[in-house]
């Protein structure tokens, strides 16, 4: 482990991550500071929601991956269909004039303004209403398809190996504990470590006095078929392999999904 890597481990672990953020990645000259899905208050009913404006990219979600349908705004939740929970997922992106201005000056902290982002990981983001247009969760999940645009070499962004890091991030902010709330599950049959490394950890939280329930999935291994190198060629492989890091937020009286 390098020493920047040792450094960012022990910020993690107290807690600072945010504050180390703030400071190494300030807002470009000129930007507004942007909203996130950490902006969204859970139990706001739709007319308390931020205003459409303030993010873009409005669709259904799919359970964490690409948009669906295209949505005008939060109003149009009952055009998607709801997940098992009877929750309607609204996916959205983050508004992008930082990004327009941090491009146009060449602005070496492009990184952390680039997409939607979070903690300088790709992520996707959806907020979760229920029938009567409470927003009742949000959720977010590491974005692959990041890797996969043509003009990437400008941000400054985690790349998809390093996905299941967000996880530990994420933790601290929850104030989860990976040994007390949370849950190692063995490799199925197929699936393999990525050298001696494999994590499948799945945690849960509680807070009553918050009323939230916080849910964490973290992963990194190969799935059943990949492999390191190619077993014709011996050649090495790209990208074969699971890194990702998927969280939600719910109030702690939504019953689980089946």
């Amino acid at each position: 482990m390098n020493r920047w890597r040792r450094f960012e481990t022990a910020i993690v672990s107290l807690g600072l991550a945010p504050v180390l953020l703030a400071v190494c990645f300030p807002q470009p000259l000129g930007a507004k500071e942007r909203l996130t899905v950490w902006d969204l208050k859970l139990g706001s009913s739709l007319d308390q929601m931020p205003p459409v404006i303030e993010f873009k990219g409005y669709a259904c979600g799919s359970n964490g991956g690409p948009p669906r349908q295209r949505l005008k705004g939060w109003s149009d939740f009952k055009l998607c269909q709801p997940e098992a929970s009877g929750l309607y997922e609204v996916y959205f992106e983050y508004d992008d004039e930082a990004e327009y201005i941090a491009r146009a000056h060449e602005d070496a902290r492009l990184g952390r303004d680039i997409g939607t982002v979070d903690k300088s990981f790709p992520v996707v983001t959806s907020a979760l209403f229920d029938g009567t247009g409470t927003l009742r969760g949000i959720r977010l999940v590491t974005d692959a398809r990041w890797e996969q645009k043509p003009d990437n070499e400008w941000a400054n962004l985690r790349s998809r190996e390093e996905h299941y890091l967000l996880a530990a991030y994420l933790a601290g902010q929850f104030h989860l504990s990976f040994e007390t709330d949370c849950v190692n599950l063995p490799l199925e049959a197929g699936e393999s470590a990525i050298g001696k490394q494999a994590v499948k950890r799945d945690c849960e939280k509680v807070d009553p006095a918050a009323n939230r329930r916080y849910v964490i999935q973290q992963r990194l291994f190969r799935k059943e078929g990949q492999s390191g190198r190619d077993p014709h060629t011996g050649a090495l492989t790209q990208g074969q392999y699971i890194s990702l890091t998927r969280a939600e937020v719910y109030l702690a009286d939504m019953p689980d999904a089946d």
